[in-house]
């Protein structure tokens, strides 16, 4: 099914969170199995008429967002409309109107509309990882990939994160639906942080936020990089406290108390370095977790021939866990790379704890 969206102006218009961008809509209908073939903005209330006849003609549905006032008033004159709806027929045409369509309108409102006039839907379920090609996860997948259940695996890669849609339709046996499932949540729970559709950042300050815990940051490649990723999330201040961007050896010396012998022996960009950025960066300070991060971002190294050497130290007071890696690309891949590495690296200890903690509970 093909839907056309009326963006109208001139009030309340659609969420820029959300559906401004109409590659959110359309990638949220797309799982789905619904298609958004035409886009129109209208700024005055004149046009409303002309272009919502035009979506009539060459979509099956439409969504209406922005300034809903405007529309009611333009269609009254020739359709009888409940403003109390949010969905309808006009004509033939079924219509979903929201003043500022966000995610929860889309998944609650206009999608169960759109089911409800087809005979065939979809679904889909994502699955997002962190540190595994695409061809590395076909391998993996393989015997889920080569099913007969018209199932349909596809990969989406944005190095060094690659997300696994798996979609299927309403006719599709739930048993069978339950067991492909279930065999690729398996299969991919080294390398999966979540198994829904949510960005590795919301993912991590949701965890934060949800267990109460809170962050401390010393960043060095990465820049601040990590910092502004989970700023972006709404209520985070309860969780982050502190990101310290060290950038020079001086600095790690003075503020991180990275010793001399440490820089002078191994150098700043080593497991010794990272290390200690992070023990004596949660040693000096009231958080739960720490991340620290030191590399090689480019275009040149600190040692020859180690552009994309990087370190990243995630833990707590109990323990410090180092990861060495080796970055491709250029200066902004590099960067890029440590920064969704981190904050992966950081969900899965948190995950990992959550799991020691639910094991060590007393069963009733």
């Amino acid at each position: 099914m093909n839907v056309g969206v009326l963006k109208i102006g001139g009030g309340e218009c659609v969420s820029d969170a959300y559906i401004t961008d109409t590659r959110r809509v359309s990638y949220a209908l797309c799982k789905h199995g619904y298609f958004v073939t035409h886009v129109l903005e209208i700024a005055e209330p004149d046009g409303i008429m002309d272009a919502f006849g035009y979506l009539q003609l060459h979509t099956d549905a439409v969504l209406v967002c922005g300034n809903t006032d405007a529309f009611y008033v333009a269609v009254s004159g020739k359709y009888d409309v409940r403003r109390t709806l949010s969905t309808f027929l006009l004509g033939d045409t079924p219509c979903a109107v929201s003043p500022t369509c966000d995610e929860k309108f889309v998944e609650n409102t206009l999608i169960p509309m759109l089911n409800g006039r087809c005979k065939t839907f979809y679904a889909t379920n994502v699955f997002r990882t962190v540190g595994k090609t695409e061809e590395q996860l076909r391998v993996l997948l393989k015997d889920y990939i080569k099913n007969r259940n018209k199932i349909v695996i596809k990969f989406d890669t944005r190095p060094p994160e690659c997300i696994v849609s798996v979609r299927y339709s309403n006719k599709t046996q739930k048993s069978t639906v339950h067991e492909v499932l279930s065999g690729i949540t398996q299969a991919l729970k080294d390398c999966a942080y979540a198994y829904e559709d949510v960005e590795l950042a919301e993912k991590t300050a949701r965890m934060l936020l949800d267990g109460k815990k809170t962050l401390g940051l010393a960043e060095s490649f990465t820049g601040g990089n990590i910092a502004a990723a989970l700023v972006a999330y709404p209520g985070i201040s309860a969780a982050l406290k502190e990101g310290i961007v060290c950038y020079d050896p001086a600095v790690k010396q003075s503020r991180l108390h990275v010793s001399e012998e440490v820089l002078r022996t191994h150098g700043a960009v080593s497991i010794e370095t990272a290390y200690e950025m992070a023990a004596n960066l949660i040693a000096q300070g009231q958080y739960d977790y720490v991340i620290a991060t030191t590399g090689n971002a480019g275009p040149t190294s600190e040692k020859q021939d180690q552009v994309g050497v990087c370190y990243i130290a995630v833990g707590d007071k109990h323990n410090i866990d180092i990861y060495p890696c080796k970055f491709e690309g250029d200066r902004q891949a590099v960067i890029r790379s440590g920064t969704v590495t981190a904050l992966y690296r950081l969900c899965k200890f948190m995950q990992n704890e959550q799991s020691l903690s639910h094991a060590a509970a007393p069963q009733e």
